[in-house]
């Protein structure tokens, strides 16, 4: 004997309810884990702005500008000499040490380096600012045209061998 009660007629009704259900749910659960991973890698990246800007500007006032590894400034690559003799390889050194230390894209990364004064006590300050992209897409509008900067300011310790700089296209 076979029944065809109300039970399994309702379980056929709601059948596509399920569907509709995880078409609602479904982007906003996207956007929303997409939106974790964006800012996740956006925190990380301005973490290391922030600290890799501060190391370099030590370097800077204790003036340690030796054994620098190659970097890009201004979209070229740079091998500064590893004692450096003049103020421009001094300089070079210095920005790609603090590159180096920051450790994100060297194209996208632009620095400047301010000097108050050639006198230990004078201030020297290092920016360094970073453009922000969205990894996923899905959080571009939150993210898009965005800037991470950084800058730290702090007191010479030895009277600098090397100049001040403004790289191309920073936001300092």
């Amino acid at each position: 004997m076979t029944t065809t009660g109300k039970g399994s007629r309702r379980r056929r009704d709601e059948r596509g309810a399920a569907l509709v259900e995880l078409a609602i749910v479904l982007p906003v659960f996207l956007v929303l884990v997409f939106g974790m991973i964006d800012f996740g890698i956006a925190f990380s990246d301005y973490q290391n702005v922030r600290s890799g800007t501060r190391e370099a500007a030590r370097l800077g006032v204790v003036n340690d500008v030796n054994n620098a590894p190659s970097c890009k400034i201004n979209g070229s690559t740079v091998t500064p000499p590893a004692t450096p003799v003049s103020a421009t390889d001094a300089t070079n050194a210095l920005l790609c040490k603090a590159k180096d230390r920051i450790g994100l894209k060297d194209d996208d990364l632009h620095l400047k380096i301010v000097i108050s004064g050639q006198e230990i006590g004078d201030r020297m300050k290092v920016c360094a600012s970073f453009p922000v992209s969205a990894l996923t897409g899905l959080t571009a509008s939150f993210l898009g045209d965005r800037t991470l900067t950084a800058a730290v300011t702090m007191r010479l310790e030895q009277p600098p061998s090397f100049a001040e700089f403004t790289e191309a296209g920073g936001a300092c």
